[in-house]
């Protein structure tokens, strides 16, 4: 790419209502990728263990992951197989505020500022993959269609943002085709128009 991604992302503008994060659209788009609302208690402890399994300590807390999906209203997506939840996928959408503050390194994944997310049918400016991990690798394999799915199709003209907090994660980033961020460490980013037109 021949331009920064400071550059290319202010390119994109402020904040917007989009069409496919609205009540109903939301929940119609996740389904094409076999993904559902979690809603129960047990959706959100199941999804917590599956976390803390696959990825270690230091990850939001089961309060933290229930609040902020409670903030949104479509944070936390799961996959089941035979009725039980075998992975999750969390894209948080983020408001200008959020945005800035990954770019800034302020950004506390473990502890949500609710200026940073955007509820469904309020205007957001991109996404974060906040976290996903799956118990085998078919539930792994659907999640990573999933989130292709969700950046160069449903949403091409938003930018995504994500840590390469494990190498695991890293590897699937730059499948994704993802870049780091200019100098901020271990950010890495991806919006398909904006990097299509760049390269």
């Amino acid at each position: 790419m021949t331009e920064n991604a400071r550059t290319l992302l202010a390119s994109l503008g402020a904040e917007r209502v989009h069409p496919k994060y609205v009540p109903g659209a939301s929940e119609q788009m996740m389904a094409t990728v076999r993904l559902t609302h979690a809603v129960s208690h047990q959706d959100f402890e199941d999804v917590h263990a599956l976390a803390t399994k696959e990825l270690g300590p230091g990850l939001a807390s089961l309060e933290e992951i229930k609040r902020v999906d409670g903030l949104t209203g479509a944070s936390i997506w799961v996959i089941r197989r035979t009725g039980e939840v075998t992975g999750f996928l969390a894209p948080l959408a983020l408001t200008a505020a959020g945005v800035s503050a990954l770019v800034d390194n302020t950004f506390d994944a473990a502890n949500i500022d609710q200026r940073w997310v955007a509820r469904v049918g309020e205007p957001l400016a991109g996404f974060y993959c906040w976290c996903y991990a799956g118990k085998d690798q078919v539930s792994r394999g659907a999640l990573v269609l999933g989130l292709r799915t969700l950046i160069d199709r449903h949403f091409p003209d938003l930018p995504f943002f994500g840590r390469d907090s494990t190498e695991a994660g890293a590897r699937i980033m730059r499948h994704l085709g993802f870049f780091p961020f200019d100098s901020t460490p271990h950010l890495f980013w991806r919006c398909a128009s904006v990097m299509e037109m760049a390269a």
